[in-house]
């Protein structure tokens, strides 16, 4: 039997153990910081609940901006992030549409463009 397995096993267990006793399961399980750093990690593991974790996240503003806020002070993850946009044509221009409703990130932003057409003419 695998490691991953009987960890969920034993999760299970202790679970259905809680439920028996007639308490609160999810409020039982956070208080213990042992069963929590289990159930994170099993969480974690399945890529499955991992994703409907993240929709639950990201379905309620206060989450969502908590989601966004850790996503935004990850330097790995916003490299890849930008990576992946630069990549779509769609969201390149979104981005570039949204930035330009600021009438400060336009001026920077024409500035960029004559700076790159400026560049291409000395080739």
């Amino acid at each position: 039997m695998s490691r991953r397995f009987t960890t969920f096993v034993l999760l299970l267990s202790a679970l259905i153990m809680m439920v028996g006793c007639g308490g609160d399961v999810v409020k039982s399980v956070l208080a213990n910081n042992e069963m929590k750093a289990k159930l994170i990690d099993a969480i974690a593991s399945d890529a499955v609940v991992s994703g409907e974790v993240l929709d639950k996240l990201m379905g309620a503003d206060a989450t969502r901006a908590q989601v966004l806020e850790k996503v935004l002070g990850n330097g790995q993850l916003m490299q890849a992030l930008m990576s992946r946009m630069a990549q779509d044509q769609t969201m390149v221009d979104g981005i570039l549409n949204s930035a330009v409703q600021d009438s400060t990130m336009k001026s920077h932003l024409m500035s960029v463009f004559q700076g790159m057409q400026m560049m291409g003419k000395k080739k």
